[in-house]
């Protein structure tokens, strides 16, 4: 096997490992930190470390004119418009929902590779695609049919949106990656972007004082929370991502996403103490047909 695979293969690995405790991390630190300041505090943290290293190694953007935009629609997608959903709907939700419907995430971005680089999708993919979808709506929709569960379905709504803006943040960065946008600069940039457009926005809710004074009472466990969003399942994590993408394809790389939930429903479960309900065991059931449907093709040919 190609030696640059195999070390894209193992970044992958490590992120899926990283992003999939960070689901129960974060619906933990939430506990004790409202949505926005918890994402100011976060993007504080990574943008500092963000402009210490460009003060270091310089910024160096190759075909500025055209790179410019397509950074900024990065950042803005993977930090505030993402980030902030998936916080949001976390705080109303749970994380084993969130790990049913990040079953869908892989499925866009294979859309996506199919309509922008033209990845190959064949009739049993979008059979397998379809019924994956079918069992995310389904799982979060249920809410509708449980009495005093309207928060919970806002949650997962919220989740969903995540999804979509997570995969199209996930195609814009591998058409950088391949226009010669170098994954660390692509990076750090979205730190910045999510720093700029989220700190003053929690100043405005909460006031400047407010927000401080917020931050400055956080209990030591919660402050680890940030710091590990920030910095483990942050810059580094999104760092590897887009780094192993060089390599591989996008339809490829996010099935590593699918090892997420190993990690992150026995957190989940014994750590936050969710249960599991009814419509998730269904949800799941077709969602792994679709995925078993989608995926055989490596096997049939």
């Amino acid at each position: 096997m190609d030696p640059q695979r195999i070390k894209s293969y193992t970044y992958l690995l490590i992120v899926a490992f990283l992003w999939g405790i960070a689901g129960p991390i974060i619906k933990f630190t939430l506990g004790g930190i409202d949505p926005l300041p918890f994402l100011a505090y976060r993007f504080t943290i990574a943008s500092l470390f963000s402009l210490f290293y460009f003060s270091l190694k310089g910024v160096e953007i190759k075909n500025p004119k055209k790179s410019i935009g397509i950074i900024l629609i990065y950042g803005l997608l993977a930090a505030p418009i993402a980030l902030g959903t998936l916080f949001a709907g976390l705080d109303r939700s749970t994380v084993l929902d969130l790990t049913l419907v990040g079953a869908i995430g892989p499925m866009v971005v294979a859309l996506g590779g199919a309509v922008f680089f033209k990845d190959r999708i064949t009739k049993k993919e979008k059979a397998g695609i379809a019924i994956v979808l079918l069992g995310v709506f389904l799982n979060s929709l249920a809410p509708l049919f449980r009495n005093g569960s309207g928060v919970v379905l806002t949650g997962n709504l919220l989740i969903l949106a995540f999804l979509f803006a997570d995969s199209s943040s996930i195609l814009i960065a591998k058409y950088a990656v391949r226009h010669n946008v170098k994954s660390i600069t692509l990076t750090n940039f979205a730190f910045i972007i999510g720093a700029v457009t989220l700190v003053p926005t929690a100043f405005l809710v909460y006031g400047y004082l407010g927000t401080i004074e917020i931050i400055m009472r956080l209990p030591f466990t919660y402050h680890l929370g940030v710091w590990y969003m920030a910095l483990v399942s942050g810059s580094l994590a999104y760092f590897l991502y887009v780094k192993a993408q060089r390599s591989i394809e996008v339809s490829e790389a996010v099935l590593f996403n699918y090892l997420q939930p190993v990690f992150m429903i026995p957190l989940a479960i014994f750590w936050l103490n969710e249960t599991i309900s009814p419509s998730f065991i269904f949800g799941s059931v077709l969602i792994i047909i679709g995925i078993i449907i989608a995926e055989y093709k490596t096997k049939s040919g």
